[in-house]
């Protein structure tokens, strides 16, 4: 998302691509004054870039935030429209110079109707607008006669020609922290949770669910993933594993024992971690089966459809106590497989959701976390990669239990 930063941010960069298209006309430049200042500045030639006007943009004033997981809470950004006034001065030339510079102008708003996050970064690194997730349109707004008058009335000026844009959406994030709850252990009587039938059984082989070890939500390296459907007897199999930083899906051959009509199985490979990175995969499978043909067979390759499995980081080292230093907790840890570059990572603590500390660099496996007004006591820990939490709850008794060690005890 953006920062407060973001209005000064897009004006900035509305005036930088302005400024580039007036580059071979000697002595102009941009300005972002209000109207009854025009002829007070030091330049004799100049379009002015004056922000009048901020609304909400009400398609997305209760939108709930996309970067947030299934039963989180957190406040949503406050979504802005910015409309600008474009208007060329010159001091001592003829308006037919105004009406060059006004044409520049439209024509590299014409060219860029969306800014982009290279634009917004170069422009203005104090913010980081270029991360926001939506993308900030510029489009032309009409402007009326009535809304000439009453602007121009408004500064007590006399009027000159402009002409209007709007720029949309600016997000304003909140800085209130978001609500992560912990799991929850049991769903109804005897922990049963909802059953439903939606389709029809059809001829062709197709996977359901991509199901975990001991009824764990995610799988981790090491453990073993069945996937669970119909039509999946073949004289061999594959299961077939893509991740979207991947360039290429990651083939695990399946074994013979391990391949039944409604299941197969395999390992996620602990040797190599890097293969596997935690996040969200699509799993499918290659099934080979025998065709007569002729006298003899061949054999035929089909692939099923694919669906969801989550693939959890898990935290190796975690220091059991920290001491609270100047009421916040600093927690470093290492975790297996290390997130890909453009993972986000965040350390879960209890209901808090914290970002790993940007003044000091770390390796990609080895964050350190500062916890400001870190409560004394015990506190459950998760590890955050990719949107995918580290394994939190033991499911392999007959209760369902929290790991005992992905806590801290703060001192």
């Amino acid at each position: 998302m953006s920062d407060e930063d973001a209005v000064a941010a897009v004006t900035r960069t509305l005036s930088g691509l302005i400024l580039g298209a007036l580059h071979d006309i000697s002595g102009a430049g941009v300005d972002t004054k209000p109207l009854n200042e025009l002829a007070e500045g030091t330049r004799d030639k100049l379009v002015n870039l004056y922000l009048f006007q901020a609304d909400v943009d009400g398609s997305l004033r209760n939108t709930d935030r996309i970067d947030l997981a299934a039963g989180e809470t957190g406040q949503q950004p406050f979504p802005l429209v910015l409309h600008y006034l474009i208007t060329p001065f010159v001091r001592h030339d003829p308006d037919l110079e105004a009406h060059r510079l006004l044409a520049r102008a439209i024509r590299v708003l014409h060219d860029n109707p969306v800014l982009q996050r290279g634009e917004l970064a170069a422009f203005a690194p104090e913010s980081d607008v270029a991360k926001q997730l939506d993308r900030i349109r510029i489009s032309w707004q009409p402007f009326g006669e009535k809304d000439i008058y009453s602007l121009w009335s408004a500064f007590q000026t006399p009027y000159r020609m402009s002409v209007a844009y709007e720029v949309r959406p600016v997000l304003v994030d909140s800085r209130r922290a978001v609500r992560t709850p912990v799991p929850v252990l049991k769903r109804g009587r005897a922990d049963e949770g909802p059953a439903a039938q939606g389709s029809l059984p059809l001829e062709l082989p197709a996977v359901a669910a991509a199901v975990p070890a001991r009824g764990q939500q995610a799988a981790r390296l090491g453990e073993r993933v069945t996937l669970r459907g119909r039509g999946l007897s073949a004289v061999s199999a594959e299961a077939r594993l893509t991740h979207p930083l991947k360039p290429e899906p990651v083939s695990v051959p399946i074994a013979p024992g391990d391949l039944t009509g409604t299941e197969a199985s395999f390992t996620l490979d602990a040797a190599t971690p890097g293969e596997f990175p935690a996040g969200l995969w699509s799993a499918g499978l290659a099934l080979t089966t025998e065709v007569p043909d002729g006298a003899g067979v061949r054999r035929v390759v089909s692939v099923t459809n694919e669906v969801p499995l989550a693939v959890a980081p898990t935290i190796t080292q975690l220091p059991a106590q920290v001491a609270q230093t100047g009421g916040a907790a600093v927690i470093d840890l290492t975790y297996s497989p290390p997130a890909l570059a453009g993972q986000p990572v965040l350390l879960i603590f209890d209901g808090r959701a914290i970002e790993p500390d940007p003044a000091t660099a770390r390796p990609a496996g080895n964050p350190r976390f500062v916890v400001p007004a870190a409560e004394k006591g015990p506190h459950l820990i998760r590890l955050r990669v990719a949107g995918v939490d580290s394994v939190l709850v033991d499911r392999s008794g007959g209760t369902p239990e929290f790991v005992p060690d992905q806590s801290v005890t703060v001192t």
